[in-house]
C-alpha cells in the first residue's frame, strides 16, 4: 500500500450529478454460487493484514476492527496476502467521520507486488457507488458513480459484497443488487480494503469488521 494522491485528470469517485436514485430496482445480468469459504476475518490479531501509519494516513488492526483514517486528499489501501482468483468478498463498514463526500470499500484481484493494481468496490457517505480499476496512482471509473438508495448515508454502516467471478464484476449493498461490469485486466490476486478523501482539509475515519471470502463460481444468468 501507499497513500496515493489523486492526480488531475482522476475522475473523482463522486464527481457531480444530478441524476435522481432510480427508481425500479435493477437486477444483475449474472448469475452466481458459492464454493467454500476461503477467509473468515475478524480482525483480533495484525495477522495478514498489512498496517501502515504515514503523513495523514492510519491503516491497521485496532479493538477488534480495521481502522482506516485518512486525512487530506489521497487514496489508501490494505491487502490480505491470500491468492484468490474467482470469490464473493463481504464485510462490515462503517463511517464515523462527519465528511461524507469521500469513498470506501472493498477491493480484489489486487497485485501482489502490492502496486495497488486491481478493482475497487466503492460507496461513498452522501449515498454514490461505483466500481473502478486502480493503476496504483489513480482510479478509473469501470461502472461510474451512481446514486443508491440501499445505501446508509452519512455515519452509518453498510455491509458490501463484491463478486469477482471471470470477468464478471458487481457490488451489492446491504443485501441489495447495485451495480455490475464486465474487465478483464486482472485474473487473480488479493483481496483488499480501501479508503478515498476526495478534498485538502477533509477526511475519512472508517471500521472494517466480519470480513468474509468464499470462493465462487458463475451460475448462469441471473432471473
Amino acid at each position: 500500500m501507499r497513500a496515493t494522491p489523486f492526480p488531475l485528470l482522476l475522475i473523482l469517485v463522486l464527481a457531480a450529478a444530478c441524476s435522481d436514485l432510480v427508481s425500479s430496482r435493477p437486477m444483475p445480468s449474472q448469475g452466481y454460487r458459492y464454493l467454500d469459504l476461503a477467509l473468515d476475518e475478524s480482525f483480533d490479531a495484525q495477522g495478514a493484514w498489512r498496517g501502515y501509519q504515514g503523513a495523514g494516513f492510519t491503516l491497521g488492526v485496532q479493538a477488534g476492527r480495521f481502522l482506516i483514517d485518512i486525512q487530506d486528499r489521497q487514496y489508501v489501501w490494505t491487502q490480505n496476502d491470500l491468492p484468490l482468483d474467482d470469490l464473493v468478498l463481504e464485510a462490515d463498514l462503517r463511517q464515523t467521520s462527519s465528511h461524507d463526500h469521500n469513498a470506501f470499500g472493498l477491493a480484489c484481484r489486487l497485485d501482489s507486488a502490492n502496486s495497488g493494481r486491481g478493482y475497487f468496490f466503492l460507496i461513498s457517505g452522501d449515498g454514490y457507488a461505483s466500481i473502478r480499476w486502480s493503476n496504483g496512482r489513480s482510479l478509473e471509473a469501470i461502472a461510474p458513480a451512481q446514486p443508491s438508495a440501499h445505501i446508509n448515508r452519512g455515519m452509518a454502516r453498510n455491509r458490501l459484497r463484491a463478486v469477482c467471478i471471470d470477468d464478471y464484476l458487481a457490488l451489492w449493498v446491504n443485501d441489495q443488487f447495485v451495480l455490475e461490469a464486465r474487465d478483464q485486466r486482472a485474473s487473480s490476486g488479493s483481496v483488499g480494503l480501501a479508503g478515498v478523501v476526495n478534498y485538502q482539509g477533509k477526511n475519512l475515519t472508517l471500521t472494517i469488521d466480519d470480513l468474509k471470502v468464499w470462493r465462487a463460481a458463475l451460475a448462469g444468468r441471473a432471473p
